[in-house]
């Protein structure tokens, strides 16, 4: 019975696709009426953190390029929107251009070093770029933190709830965050699906191609300047997206929410899931979310201590249960476990190739 082999681009083949398609969009639409509001709130946060782990993933494991500065991306994304939402009266859904726009922009600007140094010195730029960005946003010159809230952040006024249309599906104000959990999904597959298609286009081969042999992509006709920039500014944008989705589920936006370690989390998150996979940032958006929050509520009484999450554990617990998970599937989850499901599970051979034209004639 197993494994079931089917052919790339077959019939069969679409048909799995779109019963797996319906399956698990099925169990997205339960998830809002299942779980509770605060836990559909997590949630959102899961798929903010989605889009900017497949955002680092584009840069980092796609175009090889070591970035650790991604959560400045995501704090230019959350306070460009509060700033257009509170002060120039903004709708939300005007805003996303803007804030991945501003991240685009910022993003390329970063990528200009990328063109001449590698490896631990891009790194040092980056990790640079998130450390000194909450800082940022506290300075008075330019009116800054006027804008941004300063060091108390910024209470966003303006809630996201249902209008007409969404009233008539049957969403409530008194739970807005089931709303909210729809239209931030919709964004989560659009993105997906648009990550998905640019790295089956020739911009994401050579993405890809830098990645695997820059000098070969090179020769080959790929003009590195601009791939970088445009992969940098890329990641840059959906980490800016990913902001906005913050914003507008939190109605609140501070600096100390976009430190130096949100960008460890992101990268953490990737490792976990799985480099260079799109649904590793999954995967790795609910170790960082709902695995951290689950090493919080841990309390084991071992006689001699506790073991209290609650206490000073709770990175311990969190950075044990990542070292058990790194050491037994070091490519990631997905990494590790698809090759397995295709070989055991589900194996997709590649369409054959069309026979040439005299044998065609003969069958």
């Amino acid at each position: 019975m197993f494994p079931i082999v089917v052919e790339r681009g077959s019939s069969k083949h679409r048909s799995h696709m779109l019963i797996l398609a319906v399956v698990v969009l099925a169990l997205l639409v339960a998830v809002a009426f299942i779980l509770p509001e605060y836990q559909v709130g997590r949630v959102n946060r899961l798929w903010a953190m989605a889009i900017a782990i497949m955002g680092l993933n584009l840069v980092l494991g796609y175009g090889g390029l070591f970035a650790l500065g991604h959560s400045a991306f995501i704090g230019l994304g959350a306070f460009v929107t509060a700033w257009l939402v509170q002060d120039l009266n903004f709708d939300y859904w005007m805003t996303i251009p803007f804030s991945m726009g501003a991240a685009f922009a910022f993003g390329s600007l970063l990528a200009l070093p990328a063109l001449r140094i590698k490896g631990l010195y891009l790194v040092v730029i980056t990790i640079a770029v998130a450390v000194v960005f909450p800082s940022l946003a506290k300075i008075e010159t330019f009116g800054i933190a006027e804008k941004t809230g300063g060091a108390n952040g910024r209470i966003i006024d303006e809630k996201v709830l249902p209008t007409g249309l969404g009233k008539a599906l049957g969403f409530s104000e008194v739970e807005p965050a089931r709303y909210r959990y729809f239209l931030i999904l919709a964004m989560v597959i659009v993105v997906t699906f648009a990550v998905r298609n640019l790295l089956n286009s020739r911009a994401g081969r050579a993405i890809i191609a830098i990645r695997d042999n820059e000098t070969g992509a090179a020769v080959s006709g790929v003009n590195l300047v601009r791939q970088k920039v445009f992969t940098f500014g890329t990641s840059a944008a959906m980490c800016g997206l990913s902001g906005t989705i913050l914003a507008i589920d939190k109605a609140f936006v501070a600096e100390q929410d976009f430190l130096f370690p949100l960008a460890v989390e992101m990268l953490v998150g990737l490792v976990i899931g799985g480099v260079a996979t799109l649904g590793g940032a999954f995967i790795g958006a609910f170790v960082i979310v709902f695995v951290k929050e689950f090493s919080k509520n841990v309390n084991i009484d071992f006689g001699i201590f506790i073991l209290d999450g609650k206490g000073p554990f709770s990175a311990l617990i969190f950075g044990v249960i990542l070292i058990i998970v790194t050491f037994f599937m070091p490519r990631g989850i997905i990494g590790s476990l698809k090759p397995r499901f295709m070989q055991k599970v589900y194996r997709i051979d590649p369409k054959a190739p069309p026979l040439p034209d005299d044998l065609s004639r003969l069958s």
